[in-house]
Order: structure tokens, then C-alpha cells, then sequence
């Protein structure tokens, strides 16, 4: 009875774990060049989900990310973004071209004095229903990869 015990409380503990995917993409120096430096670009936006009721759940207060597009840059919103994985811990030297803002009540956002260039921008959207056991967490990720020119001014839409 107690190796049974033993073999539950090991197995439970592997699989309870979330696991975390290894980053396999490198820092690139050179592909975050172009960002290091002020422009007079805007991404200005609005993120919100549906609910399967027609409800719709703005990203109100909500971190909204953004992240030029690199190689590396790409890994993160493929595998985190998209398809909701757990990544390692990202390299410190992204921290200066990462910029973040929050969400108004109704999910409006904007990014300005940016560089020309592509963009990923991501948030996560999250709200409570009931459950049997009481109330529980439901959404999910919303992001969009978008260019902004020198001086321009883009609108974007981060559903699905």
C-alpha cells in the first residue's frame, strides 16, 4: 500500500507540473538594430474575446504587450501566444525593446513614438464564470503581428 502511495504522489507531482518549453531561439543583436532608438510611429488598438454567447469580454486593465519581430521574438508569440505554452525564461537583453501599456475599460490601447517596423502585440484576456466548485477562470490569448511605417499611425484588432 505505501509503494502505491509513493508511485500516486510521484506520478501526480509529474503531471500536476505545468511544463515549460526550452527557448531554442538565440538573441540576435543585429535584428533588434532598428528598434533600439525613438520614432514617430503608433499602434493604437483594441483587444476583446467573444464568449460562445455572443458576450463580448474587453482586455479592460489588461497588459498589453509588444514586441518587435525577430527570430526570437517569433518563438515567444508561436509558442506562448499562439499556442498558450509555457516558455523559459526569456533573455535579459529583450527588456529594452519590450514595451508594455494597459488597457482602457474598454479594451483601447496605444504604443507611440516607435520606430518603423513589425510588431508583434499580445495580451491575455481573462474572466470568472461559475462553476460547480465555484467560480473559474476562462479566455485566452489574443495577438496580431502588424508594420508600422515612418510617421504612420495603425489600427488593430487583437481577437479571434
Amino acid at each position: 500500500m505505501k509503494k502505491m502511495f509513493l508511485l500516486f504522489l510521484v506520478f501526480s507531482t509529474l503531471f500536476s507540473c505545468a511544463h515549460i518549453i526550452q527557448r531554442q531561439a538565440r538573441f540576435i543583436n543585429d535584428e533588434y538594430a532598428p528598434y533600439r532608438l525613438p520614432g514617430t510611429s503608433v499602434i493604437h488598438g483594441q483587444a476583446f474575446l467573444r464568449t460562445r454567447g455572443g458576450d463580448v469580454k474587453f482586455a479592460a486593465g489588461r497588459t498589453i504587450s509588444l514586441n518587435p519581430v525577430t527570430s526570437y521574438s517569433t518563438e515567444w508569440f508561436e509558442l506562448g501566444i499562439m499556442q498558450g505554452n509555457i516558455l523559459s525564461s526569456p533573455d535579459p537583453r529583450i527588456k529594452p525593446f519590450n514595451k508594455t501599456t494597459i488597457a482602457d475599460g474598454m479594451g483601447i490601447f496605444e504604443f507611440t513614438d516607435l520606430p518603423a517596423g513589425e510588431y508583434y502585440v499580445a495580451t491575455a484576456i481573462i474572466w470568472e464564470i461559475p462553476s460547480q466548485w465555484g467560480m473559474r477562470s476562462t479566455g485566452g490569448t489574443v495577438g496580431a503581428k502588424t508594420k508600422v511605417g515612418p510617421g504612420q499611425k495603425v489600427k488593430i484588432i487583437l481577437t479571434r
